[in-house]
């Protein structure tokens, strides 16, 4: 069936700088279904040929220079149309049907913009026809600040558009390392049976930013890094790391042992904030050799900077899943900006057996530790111990890793996130979207500790720029008599 995609906020920052290179990819990938029409609407006046340049200026500048050709770009952009209008009137979205869509396309309709206006958007594609039961809907966080703004939302969406229609997009969910996670647990069976508290010790999730919030703080401060990261990103990934086998791999089956995950996350209540969470925000500190502002000493033109915000930058929390498999499993999340390196991983920490043989000639027995690698290097590292090669007496030992890293295949990277998800969605699978449930369950688990913080009056702790974030941080760990696994560099 022939596709029409219509970008809502087609010229955009997130249109540009996301979404039409990656759908360029599709396109490099002979991915893009046959016919495929793309239409950008906006508000702003511009011809298609000047609409088209600013995308092919974007593309340049987001997609490898190997992977550029005029040749590619032309047949790309034979497709790419512009449309002047206002989405959320239904005569403006009707002359588009006339000028632009196909009668009997399947419809994928984008919504770039922020979610306020996604009811008016609805209720205007609902009054010009194009609200079908082939029309699909592909909605952008955040979906809310809470749970009950994102009830709202959500009613909004399912009075034109059922569940089946909808998908709600996280881009980490498109990241090659993350989907692997199901390859990886259940593909593989030698870890399976490890895959339980009796066998792990801890599970450490990591996404650390070296960037600060520059000219987003008026929208970062009513934001911060739990609402940003960890409500979707974050809780998204210890799913698909902790669920239970799906019993088959479809959109149902894998979104139902997620919400499965977040329905049986201990709630973090009241005082219990002040020893399980940690907040952090950045202040003035050294970050790749330069001197950078603190959050509160960014400057703009275009907002007042509030000298008393308590908006968080990072976030550390021991969280708890209350079920057969991962009871009494401590799982750190930790998340922030203006870290000393930008990386993204995952660590599953095994037991060491209490029965120890190797008593002389190491320092250090380490335990087991699976890393799993989301950015920069994609790859799974196993950390093991082997026996020092020499002629010492006995078994002396050393740390080593087994590594498997995905950007040592010789292949130019010819897609992203962004461009696995929009092939998804053209091919109507929802396995990596996610459903109401599951933002509604995530949301009344963070909700919990932004109730605890108010109550208690937990303030954000500082922390230099480039340093690992707040001390609190460190001590959260340490408690327990563990430490945060530092990222590691490349064997």
């Amino acid at each position: 069936m022939n596709t029409d995609m219509l970008i809502v906020g087609g010229d955009g920052d997130l249109a540009l700088r996301k979404l039409y290179p990656s759908l360029y990819y599709l396109e490099l990938n002979n991915c893009m279904p046959e016919n495929t029409r793309i239409i950008g609407m906006a508000r702003t006046g511009q011809t298609r040929e000047e609409f088209l340049v600013k995308v092919k200026e974007w593309l340049k500048a987001n997609v490898a220079a190997e992977l550029f050709s005029e040749e590619k770009w032309e047949s790309y952009s034979q497709k790419i149309f512009f449309a002047q209008g206002d989405a959320t009137n239904a005569e403006s979205l009707g002359k588009v049907r006339e000028e632009f869509l196909g009668e009997g396309n399947q419809l994928v309709v984008y919504l770039a913009i922020p979610p306020l206006i996604f009811g008016k958007v609805c209720n205007a594609l609902e009054g010009c026809g194009l609200a079908k039961e082939t029309t699909r809907l592909v909605v952008e966080k955040p979906l809310g600040d809470s749970r009950e703004s994102f009830i709202a939302i959500n009613d909004e969406l399912a009075r034109t558009f059922p569940e089946k229609q909808l998908f709600r997009i996280d881009h980490y969910l498109g990241k090659e390392t993350v989907q692997n996670l199901i390859a990886l647990r259940f593909a593989n069976d030698i870890f399976e049976p490890l895959w339980n508290s009796r066998y792990v010790d801890s599970i450490q999730i990591t996404v650390s930013e070296e960037v600060g919030v520059g000219n987003r703080w008026s929208f970062y401060d009513q934001t911060g890094a739990t609402r940003d990261m960890v409500q979707n990103h974050l809780l998204q990934v210890l799913c698909l790391t902790c669920m239970e086998p799906p019993a088959v791999l479809d959109a149902d089956s894998v979104r139902a042992e997620k919400l499965k995950v977040l329905n049986s996350l201990k709630m973090i209540e009241g005082e219990e904030v002040l020893k399980d969470t940690v907040r952090g925000q950045y202040e003035r500190g050294m970050v790749g050799g330069k001197e950078v502002p603190g959050y509160l000493e960014e400057e703009s033109d275009k907002y007042e900077i509030d000298p008393n915000s308590q908006t968080e930058t990072f976030v550390a929390i021991k969280a708890e899943i209350q079920n057969w498999r991962w009871s009494g499993v401590p799982i750190y999340l930790r998340t922030g900006k203006r870290l000393r390196g930008r990386h993204s991983e995952i660590v599953v920490h095994f037991k060491q057996s209490k029965h120890k043989i190797f008593q002389e000639n190491h320092e250090n027995h380490a335990s087991n530790r699976l890393i799993i690698r989301l950015q920069p290097d994609e790859g799974i590292r196993l950390r093991v111990m082997n026996k020092v090669a020499g002629l010492e007496p006995g078994i002396p030992l050393e740390s080593g890793c087994l590594n498997l890293w995905f950007s040592d295949k010789k292949e130019i990277k010819t897609h992203d996130a962004y461009s696995r998800l929009l092939f998804d969605v053209l091919r109507n699978d929802q396995t990596l979207f996610v459903s109401a449930a599951e933002v509604e369950a995530a949301w009344k688990w963070v909700d919990t500790i932004f109730a605890g913080w108010k109550s208690t009056g937990m303030k954000a702790e500082g922390y230099p720029a480039g340093s690992i974030g707040p001390v609190a941080a460190n001590e959260l760990l340490s408690r327990d008599g563990r430490e945060w696994h530092e990222i590691e560099p490349r064997d």
